[in-house]
């Protein structure tokens, strides 16, 4: 009687155990395609933000970062459409891959990896691929950490299952990051953020600043509200582009001849 008792008690443990685990399981599996569309572009995101400071203090301007932006930014959710979505559907997320701890290194070397099939057979350039491929591992990284974070909270699991509306917001949260990267930080703090804006921000950057000044006014002031700008040279600068054509020169930290011509 005593050992047919404990059997039972044992049994009802085992249910206990078991199926909180199963219900959380069925949860993350809901919203796996929510958390991991969001990952992926938090992803994206801050790998393109380090590539920009980096490209910032290195050579003094993100130079065709935005170039790097898009491209990556389409590769990414081809990458998210063919090789992401059904894994994350079929694998079992109780599995200790999914520990915060391993998953990132794992994604990032999926990244790796799926960053070579497509760039490597699309454009058959193994200096491209060696090229970008530290930005593609860091991508898979952030992923990883960003997707293994996510799915171990309680709180975020809960809601998503409890108000699917809010799902909204990872599918949006591209247009939002773009929004505060190329719009909101360079009208709120241009001169904090210049040199790390992609060519065509920084170009209407530099034309709303130096359209403020004229002949006589200092011309380290100017330099230092579009930073990396000038830091190549002399006192003669001439520009003609498709937004501003000026010709500047300077002598003894002060503005001597100023032309700008603006398109009509």
């Amino acid at each position: 009687m005593a050992n047919s008792e404990l059997g039972f008690n044992a049994r009802q443990l085992l249910a206990l155990t078991v199926m909180p685990n199963a219900m959380r399981t069925e949860k993350i599996k809901n919203i796996n395609q929510t958390l991991g569309f969001f990952s992926i572009t938090i992803g994206w995101t801050l790998a393109n933000f380090f590539y920009s400071v980096y490209l910032g203090w290195t050579y003094g301007k993100a130079t065709d970062s935005g170039v790097v932006l898009f491209w990556s930014g389409l590769f990414i959710y081809i990458a998210w459409a063919i090789f992401i979505i059904y894994p994350l559907n079929k694998l079992d997320h109780t599995r200790q891959l999914f520990k915060r701890h391993i998953f990132p290194f794992a994604t990032a070397l999926y990244a790796g990896f799926v960053y070579s099939v497509l760039v490597g057979g699309l454009f058959r350039d193994i200096d491209l691929v060696i090229m970008f491929m530290p930005l593609a591992l860091l991508i898979g990284l952030l992923f990883g950490f960003t997707y293994s974070t996510l799915i171990t909270s309680d709180r975020i699991v809960s809601l998503l299952n409890d108000k699917p509306e809010f799902k909204i917001l990872s599918i949006l949260s591209p247009v939002f990051i773009l929004t505060i990267f190329l719009w909101i930080l360079p009208t709120v703090f241009p001169r904090l953020v210049y040199r790390y804006m992609p060519d065509e921000i920084q170009d209407k950057i530099f034309v709303k600043t130096i359209i403020k000044y004229k002949v006589g006014d200092s011309f380290e002031k100017l330099r230092s509200e579009v930073p990396g700008h000038f830091d190549k040279w002399g006192n003669n600068f001439y520009y003609s582009g498709p937004l501003i054509e000026y010709h500047l020169e300077t002598a003894n930290d002060t503005i001597k001849k100023l032309d700008i011509k603006l398109p009509k």
